[in-house]
């Protein structure tokens, strides 16, 4: 997959990971079909299914090897941008070890 259906114009997803090309993929199935379909229940399992086998490995980051020096503390966390389309945008926060991050699920 070269780029993903949702939007010609998003192009670049030739340095994507194929994890996150199928995360793309199903998030366009998911996000198309949400205001009309009974099939979103299962899309959205699905796209969560994918999220959750997710790893720094995917996003082509490791962790810092050493604090920087002096200056101000590191926020606890991080926003990192992994690609946008006209049906979705994909992001993902990245927390400092130790640090946690409130979510709710509807």
């Amino acid at each position: 997959m070269a780029n993903v259906s949702c939007d010609a114009r998003v192009g670049h997803w030739d340095h994507k990971t194929p994890l996150i090309k199928k995360i793309a993929k199903q998030a366009c199935i998911t996000y198309r079909v949400l205001k009309s379909s009974a099939d979103v229940a299962d899309s959205q399992s699905e796209l969560i299914l994918l999220l959750t086998a997710l790893r720094a490995a995917d996003l082509k980051i490791a962790p810092r090897k050493s604090k920087p020096c002096g200056g101000a503390p590191e926020p606890p966390v991080t926003y990192m941008h992994i690609c946008e389309t006209v049906v979705f945008s994909m992001g993902m926060f990245l927390l400092r070890p130790g640090a946690s991050c409130t979510t709710t699920r509807t």
